[in-house]
């Protein structure tokens, strides 16, 4: 019984004594809500960060935001400089953008300046990844829009359009250079007005950025890739009326969407990529107010297939020039045709594959009008 007690006792004090011997206070950390590189000078880089603070006065509390530049070797070594520059434990642990200016992506690999957020366990992996139209550091120098910081609106003005399926998701997790055989797409920030705004999105051929697509035709892409999201709304031209340029178009929402990319190599070893989408829609706009007639109801049927395929086709076209491939076009062939792979030189190969792109649609709701 003695033993049991003394065992007992014993345990508790080991409970009682021990402590965590690594925490990290969050009040004793200035953690930065958004972050952005740039080139500099003689192959070094200019990273600009804003720290989110919170003043409380007697009216209630209210953000601000902190913004500081250095130039630096490397992303660490930005981190060092910039730990001296501020005033409290520099942290990115809770980093909701990363921002890379265009001449950053265009003219440099972009990996190595990623390499210590995983390697870092504290690293804001979830953090969105987007590309600045010019410099990062213009956007995050705008400190606040409206009452929220830079980083906070950032974030909610990606997260609002990943929703509407206008510009993919991307974090600094999902851009691992492992993922071989696709090419990424980043959204595309330019400032218009003194406001940030999306205006579409950046296209990747390996580490750089090789082409852009507009906002119209960033949903488009998104279809075609299989990576609709909870909404998606087009607005497509259906006739050219002289006389009333409102009575031209037609806003559609897709409800549902089947995707089928089927690769035939041909005996020769010429790969050529079918892709369809099948879609059920449901009409929210259409001024001419005849949709309750089945012939005019096929006819529009017909009609946004063969608009929606067009524009496909001239998305696939952007993406081909771009030597952007977003479908993982290369992943497929490494799988199913080891053999093939081995022998193509997927650079020259990849802009002159055919695609034969076919988008067609039912209507399954035309609103309460009849």
């Amino acid at each position: 019984m003695k033993h049991a007690i003394r065992a007992a006792v014993l345990a508790f004090l080991a409970l009682a004594v021990s402590g965590c011997w690594d925490q990290q206070l969050l009040k004793d950390e200035r953690n930065i809500s958004i972050g952005g590189i740039d080139t500099a000078s003689k192959g070094l880089i200019r990273a600009t960060v804003s720290i989110r603070d919170i003043l409380v006065s007697e009216s209630g509390s209210k953000d601000t935001s902190e913004v500081h530049s250095v130039v630096a070797r490397s992303t660490d070594h930005a981190r060092e400089l910039l730990d001296d520059e501020v005033s409290g434990q520099y942290s990115s642990a809770k980093m909701r953008v990363l921002v890379l200016g265009e001449e950053m992506v265009r003219s440099r690999d972009i990996m190595p300046y990623l390499d210590v957020y995983y390697r870092d366990p504290r690293s804001p992996l979830n953090a969105r990844v987007a590309i600045a139209h010019g410099k990062a550091e213009d956007i995050i120098r705008l400190k606040m829009v409206g009452p929220k910081t830079i980083g906070l609106h950032i974030d909610n003005l990606l997260k609002s359009m990943e929703l509407q399926s206008q510009v993919p998701r991307v974090t600094i997790q999902t851009l691992h250079p492992l993922d071989r055989g696709f090419d990424f797409s980043l959204p595309y920030l330019k400032l218009t007005d003194g406001m940030p705004k999306v205006e579409g999105i950046a296209l990747f051929n390996g580490v750089h950025m090789t082409g852009k697509l507009n906002l119209d035709r960033s949903k488009i892409y998104l279809l075609l890739a299989g990576e609709k999201n909870k909404n998606l709304r087009l607005t497509l031209k259906v006739q050219n009326d002289d006389k009333d340029e409102g009575y031209n178009y037609t806003t559609i929402d897709i409800l549902k969407a089947r995707r089928k990319l089927k690769i035939h190599v041909d005996k020769e070893g010429r790969p050529r990529v079918a892709l369809n989408v099948r879609l059920r829609v449901s009409v929210i706009e259409d001024p001419s107010n005849h949709l309750y007639k089945k012939e005019v109801l096929h006819n529009l049927e017909k009609t946004l297939s063969e608009r929606l395929t067009k524009e496909a086709d001239s998305v696939v076209a952007t993406m081909q020039e771009a030597r952007h491939d977003g479908f993982g076009i290369a992943r497929r062939i490494m799988s199913f045709y080891p053999n093939l792979w081995r022998k193509l030189d997927w650079k020259k190969v990849y802009p002159s594959i055919p695609f034969d792109v076919g988008v067609s649609l039912d209507v399954i709701n035309t609103g309460i009008i009849r």
